[in-house]
């Protein structure tokens, strides 16, 4: 009986140590953005779109072999389709003749493309060059994925550092409190500061309430975001925060080199190749068009005798009638053309701006963290001297309760500002093309 016990007890401690690590699940920034570019619902769709696109390009590809048909009649009539006399000669009497009664057809013929005006060399340049265009939305889809994720991220783990300061602050009010009640029963103070620090613990609980709440429904949001089940949400977690802080400096670039690097860029200079071979596609609408080819022919029709016939052709096609309505297209295709030239100009002076001030907020959220930084310390101080102060009669209850108020605000300031310099650092590397 005795080992029946000791050997429970030793299952049971193993599966106490096993359970919580199946449980929970420790997610690092790097491993959400893995997650979230596998299984975001804007990643799949754009997936489809790139391959959508190279099925564009390989159907634009068979355009440059023959066309190629075929073709197969049978047909039994209920009498001869052609009837005929055949005079007498002689002694004899005319004779009716009929043909066509039944009889079998059936053909094959090849058209090879010689010369179409450029359509189908600039039909694929273009189904080509949407392919490419369609890979850079997917790269910026991805872009803007990552930044999302990066917000989730950064949202659970400013919620821990705020739970890590109500931590603090719930020890500091515990040792108020029991400070107070000694000096209530010692009448050395009055039941109103008793009750004060009661009521700043109740205002304490209630903000810790409001931030697990917040904590668990990010989680669940991170959770949809990245594709993970959200009844999962309850076992994900986040490292703490460790921010590696380093000086601007080190992630500047040349932002007129670094705009060539540019997704978006890119996007913007596919739309002109496009527009420039939807020109040159309107154009060759307007030329002739030349094409070689060969046909067979098998039918027994006649006689009851069957035959073969091949025949060599060549085709020319010149939209007459379409000259006229062409050269507006034509017209404004350029017209279009030309919009696109003045989008990539303006578009790209649009980005540059956008990286300097993407360069100006990192800058300016660098300088916050040293200013937040200094505001910890000197409320770390104000509240171990209001502390001291308190104990000795110095000052009184509220003000003690007023520095520790700072305390906390300036320790969610000081998180908050690492936070948010790691997501312009973010930002500033995508803006910058890296």
């Amino acid at each position: 009986m005795k080992i029946r016990f000791l050997l429970l007890s030793a299952l049971l401690a193993e599966t106490s140590q096993w359970v919580p690590a199946q449980e929970k699940r420790v997610l690092t920034l790097e491993t959400c953005k893995e997650l979230a570019l596998k299984n975001n619902a804007d990643i799949q769709t754009g997936r489809m779109d790139v391959e959508a696109a190279s099925q564009t390009r390989k159907e634009a590809f068979t355009k440059y072999f023959p066309k190629i048909s075929a073709g197969a009649v049978t047909y039994k009539a209920d009498d001869n389709l052609v009837k005929g006399t055949i005079p007498p000669l002689g002694l004899e009497t005319p004779t009716e003749v009929g043909v066509l009664e039944e009889g079998n057809l059936v053909t094959v013929s090849a058209l090879q493309p010689v010369f179409a005006g450029g359509q189908i060399v600039n039909s694929n340049k273009l189904a080509r060059t949407a392919l490419e265009a369609s890979r850079l939305q997917l790269d910026m889809t991805a872009d803007k994925v990552e930044l999302e994720t990066e917000a989730y991220y950064w949202k659970i783990v400013s919620l821990k550092e705020a739970e890590k300061t109500l931590d603090v602050l719930d020890t500091l009010l515990h040792n108020l409190h029991k400070d107070v009640s000694l000096a209530v029963k010692m009448g050395l103070t009055t039941q109103n500061d008793l009750l004060t620090v009661q009521l700043k613990q109740n205002e304490l609980q209630s903000t810790r309430l409001q931030v697990e709440n917040g904590r668990e429904l990010s989680c669940m949001a991170l959770c949809q975001y990245i594709g993970i089940p959200l009844d999962s949400a309850k076992f994900v977690d986040v490292p703490e925060l460790h921010a590696d802080i380093k000086a601007p400096g080190e992630y500047l670039v040349d932002h007129p080199t670094a705009l060539a690097s540019l997704s978006t860029y890119k996007l913007l200079e596919k739309n002109v190749k496009a527009h420039e071979l939807k020109r040159k596609i309107a154009l060759g609408q307007q030329l002739p068009t030349v094409g070689i080819g060969a046909s067979y022919a098998y039918e027994d029709l006649m006689f009851d005798k069957s035959r073969n016939h091949w025949i060599m052709m060549a085709t020319v096609s010149v939209p007459i009638s379409d000259w006229w309505g062409g050269s507006h297209k034509f017209k404004r295709s350029r017209l279009e053309e030309k919009k696109a030239l003045r989008q990539q100009q303006d578009g790209s002076e649009k980005l540059q701006l956008k990286m300097q001030q993407s360069w100006n907020l990192l800058t300016e959220s660098y300088k916050q963290i040293a200013l937040a930084e200094s505001a910890v310390r000197e409320s770390e101080e104000n509240l171990r001297m209001q502390t001291s102060h308190y104990k000795s009669g110095i000052t009184s209850l509220s003000e003690l309760l007023d520095a520790q108020g700072l305390y906390q605000k300036s320790r969610n300031r000081y998180s908050d500002a690492c936070i948010d310099y790691m997501k312009k650092v973010s930002q500033y590397l995508q803006d910058t093309g890296r």
